[in-house]
Parts: structure tokens; C-alpha cells; sequence
């Protein structure tokens, strides 16, 4: 007979660690214990000084090191959009290097190299953010950051044009391509109430990066050469990429959704993947990533004229020097900096309010940020010192800057995570489309209708973010429901993984194969061996006693037989049976008095 050894508690009386494979994104030597919620390793629990250490040293956890890591990821972020506008203090000594004239300068290397830097670089650009969703992000992000580095000291090494054109080309495709994939590893280090604050962090670094490089180009450009800012840049990038690859941990996917909390705690990942289908229904059917997208464009035209043109712009036709037209594009990124810092925690303290009042914040902040940006382009100030024109400097980057921190977090947070780096990649596409066309409009504008940089400045800026403002209000009305709907779709999903987790545990627990046994060795399991070997031995035993006479003495065997004999009705030993068992399986089965073979219970009667 084959007896089922079962160990199946209730559910209801497990613990977690029943519950978690050892494939689970908690730490195997860490589980709970019963009652316990302290020993759980992942990225969406607090860490608890409390917890229990053991003796053997282990690797610090994501949750543990969050903001460390969280800085080194931003310092990542900021070394590779450096060379971004590193061209630009120094357009008129790279034309005369190239041998360009004033109007072939605005064409080649402005529009031009925008256009490839910022449109043409989309190919290579999709391409990493789409591998941000199939892909380990972090070894993505870090051979895209050091790639950019490499590019970027093959920019400063350019000898021709053609090659200075290919060179931007690449470095472009990698400053975008970076933009999905850190943004991806945000979405999954800060839970929907932390990601506004930790956007603008990153978005301040960003712009850090690019304010930086401009104004060291601009400082050094006319002592050192227009290169050396992009060698610079270049040995910078690459340490910051070998620092992510060595210290930064690649944190679980989908990991800080509140909705899957319960299911991850059972240890069950989030496996849906990226699928061209529920891309398309993503994009086509959720109405703030339309209006997300479009707004990308609109606010993104003016921000493509600031970064390559704002500094000639102060030089040429506001005549300041390349010094103070460099500090006033300093200035005015130290504003950026702050607004993208303060956008993002005024953004996050509208939202805890009512979901629906970020849109509106962000749209009254687009709008308002035109009035500075209109004095510090036509303002009647000489002094590039003095208040005023430090303070619409200050307050034009200032102000740009509220609005659009608070962008790629609200598609983070309308997006499923299987999702957000296509949709975070298509964003980053419209806006790369948008910066690279920017500059195109001031020079047709130019040519067509042989306007003034003045005038094309003022109303390609005033135009396009009063579109994006309009934009903005119609978002306060989707976001709310879209966001809702995600989480609502993630509920139903992390609820179908529990219960088929639930099944599979009640169905693997009910039998315990000898493998379990050989991996689990408790009590139970050690009385169930002593008694199966007791009865090995016994059965054993009655072997030998069965084989026994055949090796007695004439005498022993004969009076053996004759005790059987002499009592008929005497009941038979199963020395008796066996032997009667044996002989019917030699000769005739049908004499045989009984039907298996006779071990210590068989009954004798």
C-alpha cells in the first residue's frame, strides 16, 4: 500500500515564508518568521534598524542605499547631457575653424547639427528606450551612458564637418536614449506620492548638466579651444557610467505600486511584458498620453531655440560679450535648477491635494513663465550685472522650468510598468522633434519672410506655450481617470496572481516527494524512517527463517515435518504459506492458499 504524507497547513495559517519560492524577490535567508513583517529585502519597504542581522556579511539592499543611489544615478544623468549645448558659447569660433560665414554658422551648425542631435538620433534613441522594457536597465543605462562619453570626445576630435555631424548624431541618440531608462529605474526606486519630488531631482540634474557644460565651454572656449569643454565632458561621462555599474542595484519592476504590494509580499513578480498591441492600446486609447504627447511638442519647439540660440542670441543681438551672454545663460540655468526642485514639490503637493489641480498648476506656470523670458529678450538693459537683468534671467528659467518636471512623472503614473519606457520613449522622441525643429523655425522664418531673430525669438515662444497651456487645462479632466484606471488594472492583476499562487501551493504541498524529503528532514520524517526500517528488518528476518530448513540436519527437517503432519487441523505458520506461495509459482498457481506473498501481518486465520 502507498500511504500520502501530507504537510498542507491552511492558508490562513501560513506565514509569507510559506508562501515565497526561492525565486521570490525576497531574500531567501531572510524570510519571515511567523508574525513577522520586518525581514522583507526589496525596494518598496522601509528599512528598520531593528531588523535581524545576521554574523555573515551581506550586500546592502536597494531600499537600504536608495539615495545614494538615487545621486549616483543623477550624476549619471547630468555628466551625459553636458556636451548638450557645450557648442553654443562658441558657434562663431567653430564656424571660423570650419570656414563658415555668419548666415552657412545658423544653418550648419545651428539648425543643422540640431536637427541630428535632436530628429535624426530618434532611431537610435527608440531603440534604447524600447530595450528599456525587456532589458536589465541598469547595464542599459550604463553602456548608453558611457557610450555618450565616447561620442562626445569623438566630438571634440572632429577634424571635418561630416565627421562633427556624425559624432553629434550618435551623442544625441545617447543623451535622449538615457531619458527612458532612468526614468523607468525612478518609476520603480519611489512610489506615485515620492516621484514628483524625485522627477524634479532628476530633471534638475539634467539641466544642471547642460548649464554646466555651456557655461565651462563658454569660460575656457577662447583660452583652451571649443574641444576641450567635449574632453571634459567626455572623461567625465565615463566615470560616472563605471560608477552606476559598480554600486547601483537594478531594483524589482513594478516594485513601488501600491496595488501590487500584497502580491509581491507573496512572492509573485509582476511578469506582464511589452507587447506592440498593448503599446498601441496605451497610446491610442488613454487620453492623457495623447494630450502628454502633444503638449511635449508644443512646450518643446521654444526650449530647442534657448538651448542652441539664447547665448548667441545675448552676444549678437543684444551685444553683450561672450563672458557676460555665457552669465546670463548661467543664471538663467540656475533657475532652471531651482524651478525644476521647486516644480516638483509644489507639482507633488498639488496632487496629494486633488489629482486634477497638477494639470492646472502646470498649465498657469507655462504660461506665465512667457512674461520673463519676453524681458530678457527685447529688455533695454546694458549691464548683463545688474538686477534687472540677473532677475528675468533668473526667474525665466525659473518659471519654464515648474511645469515641466511634473511631465514624464504623470505618464509614469497613467502607464502600466511593462509600458513606461515605450511611452516615456515616444514622449522623448515628440520632445527630441520639437527641439530639433525649434531652431529650423527661426531660420525659415528668417529666409521666408525675412524676419528678425528678434521677432522669430518672441513668437515662436509666445505661440507654441499658449498652445501648451490650453493643452495643460484639458489634462486636468483625464489624468485623474486614467491614473485611476491603471491602478485599478493592476489591482485585478496583482488579485489573479495571488489566487493562482494560492492554488499552487495547496496543490504542491498535499504530496512530499522524495526530493522534498531529501531537502526537508524534520521529526515526522525522522520516525516515519524508523519504523519503515523496522519493518524492513523484519521482513528480513522472516526470509531467513523461511530458508532455514533447507539447510537443517535429516533429523531437524524430519521432525519438522513431522509436527506439521501430525496435526491437520492445526493452523498453518507462514513459514507454511510462503512456501506454499513459492511452490504454486513454480507448478500450479491454483493450489496456491493464498493470493500474495505472506509477510509479518499476514493473518493466519
Amino acid at each position: 500500500h502507498h500511504h500520502v504524507v501530507s504537510t498542507a497547513r491552511p492558508l490562513h495559517h501560513r506565514t509569507v515564508s510559506d508562501l515565497t519560492p526561492p525565486t521570490s524577490p525576497i531574500n531567501h535567508t531572510d524570510r519571515l518568521s511567523a508574525g513577522s513583517t520586518k525581514n522583507i529585502i526589496s525596494p518598496m519597504t522601509p528599512y528598520d534598524d531593528n531588523t535581524n542581522q545576521t554574523e555573515t556579511p551581506r550586500r546592502l539592499q536597494v531600499h537600504e542605499t536608495l539615495h545614494a543611489q538615487s545621486l549616483l544615478l543623477g550624476f549619471a544623468f547630468m555628466a551625459i547631457w553636458s556636451p548638450q549645448n557645450i557648442m553654443a558659447p562658441n558657434l562663431t569660433e567653430m564656424a571660423a575653424d570650419f570656414g563658415f560665414s555668419d548666415a552657412e554658422r545658423d544653418f550648419y551648425l545651428g539648425a543643422n547639427v540640431a536637427l541630428a542631435t535632436g530628429v535624426l538620433s530618434l532611431p537610435i534613441s527608440a531603440g534604447i528606450g524600447i530595450l528599456a522594457d525587456v532589458w536589465n536597465r541598469k547595464y542599459l543605462f550604463c553602456g548608453t551612458v558611457a557610450v555618450g562619453g565616447i561620442t562626445a570626445y569623438l566630438t571634440g576630435a572632429s577634424t571635418s564637418y561630416r565627421w562633427l555631424y556624425f559624432a553629434r548624431l550618435l551623442n544625441g541618440g545617447c543623451m535622449s536614449g538615457s531619458v527612458p531608462v532612468a526614468f523607468s529605474l525612478l518609476g520603480d526606486l519611489f512610489d506615485t506620492n515620492e516621484r514628483n519630488a524625485a522627477s524634479s531631482g532628476l530633471t534638475a540634474m539634467m539641466g544642471l548638466g547642460i548649464i554646466a557644460g555651456q557655461v565651462y565651454a563658454g569660460v575656457v572656449g577662447s583660452s583652451e579651444g571649443w574641444p576641450h569643454a567635449f574632453y571634459i565632458s567626455s572623461y567625465i561621462t565615463l566615470i560616472s557610467a563605471l560608477l552606476v555599474l559598480l554600486l547601483v542595484q537594478e531594483p524589482i519592476r513594478g516594485g513601488k505600486e501600491q496595488v501590487l504590494q500584497d502580491m509581491l509580499r507573496h512572492g509573485t513578480r509582476y511578469e506582464r511584458k511589452l507587447t506592440w498591441s498593448g503599446f498601441v492600446t496605451a497610446m491610442g486609447n488613454n487620453e492623457s498620453n495623447i494630450t502628454l504627447m502633444w503638449q511635449g511638442f508644443f512646450s518643446s519647439v521654444p526650449w530647442g531655440i534657448i538651448f542652441v540660440f539664447l547665448n548667441d542670441y545675448l552676444s549678437q543681438e543684444r551685444g553683450f560679450s561672450v563672458p557676460d551672454a555665457t552669465y546670463l545663460v548661467a543664471v538663467f540655468g540656475c533657475g532652471c535648477a531651482a524651478g525644476g526642485v521647486l516644480g516638483g514639490w509644489l507639482g507633488q503637493l498639488f496632487q496629494s491635494w486633488n489629482v486634477s489641480y497638477l494639470p492646472l498648476f502646470m498649465a498657469g506656470t507655462t504660461f506665465i513663465g512667457i512674461f520673463p523670458f519676453v524681458g530678457l529678450l527685447n529688455g533695454t538693459f546694458t549691464n548683463a550685472h545688474g538686477v534687472l537683468a540677473v532677475f528675468y534671467a533668473f526667474m525665466g528659467g525659473c518659471t519654464a522650468s515648474l511645469p515641466s518636471v511634473n511631465v514624464r512623472p504623470c505618464l509614469i503614473n497613467v502607464n502600466p510598468p511593462e509600458t513606461r519606457g515605450a511611452a516615456l520613449t515616444a514622449a522623448n522622441l515628440i520632445i527630441n522633434l520639437a527641439r530639433g525643429a525649434g531652431p529650423s523655425a527661426i531660420t525659415i522664418l528668417t529666409a521666408l519672410f525675412h524676419a528678425s531673430r528678434q521677432f522669430s525669438f518672441n513668437v515662436t515662444l509666445g505661440l507654441f506655450w499658449s498652445i501648451t497651456s490650453l493643452q495643460l487645462i484639458f489634462l486636468a479632466k483625464t489624468l485623474p481617470h486614467d491614473q485611476e484606471a491603471m491602478e485599478k488594472d493592476l489591482a485585478q492583476y496583482a488579485a489573479s496572481a495571488i489566487r493562482k499562487a494560492q492554488i499552487n501551493i495547496e496543490e504542491d504541498s498535499t504530496i512530499v516527494s522524495i526530493e522534498d524529503r531529501m531537502t526537508s528532514f524534520d521529526a515526522g520524517a525522522a520516525r516515519e524512517s524508523i519504523k519503515f526500517m523496522g519493518s524492513a528488518l523484519r521482513e528480513i528476518g522472516d526470509e531467513i527463517r523461511t530458508i532455514k530448513p533447507l539447510h537443517l540436519t535429516c533429523g531437524e527437517t524430519e521432525a519438522i515435518q513431522e509436527e506439521e503432519d501430525g496435526d491437520t487441523d492445526a493452523t498453518p505458520s507462514r513459514a507454511h504459506l510462503r512456501r506454499n506461495w513459492i511452490a504454486g509459482q513454480k507448478n500450479d498457481r491454483d493450489a496456491m492458499e493464498v493470493d500474495f506473498y505472506p509477510s509479518e501481518n499476514t493473518p493466519l486465520v
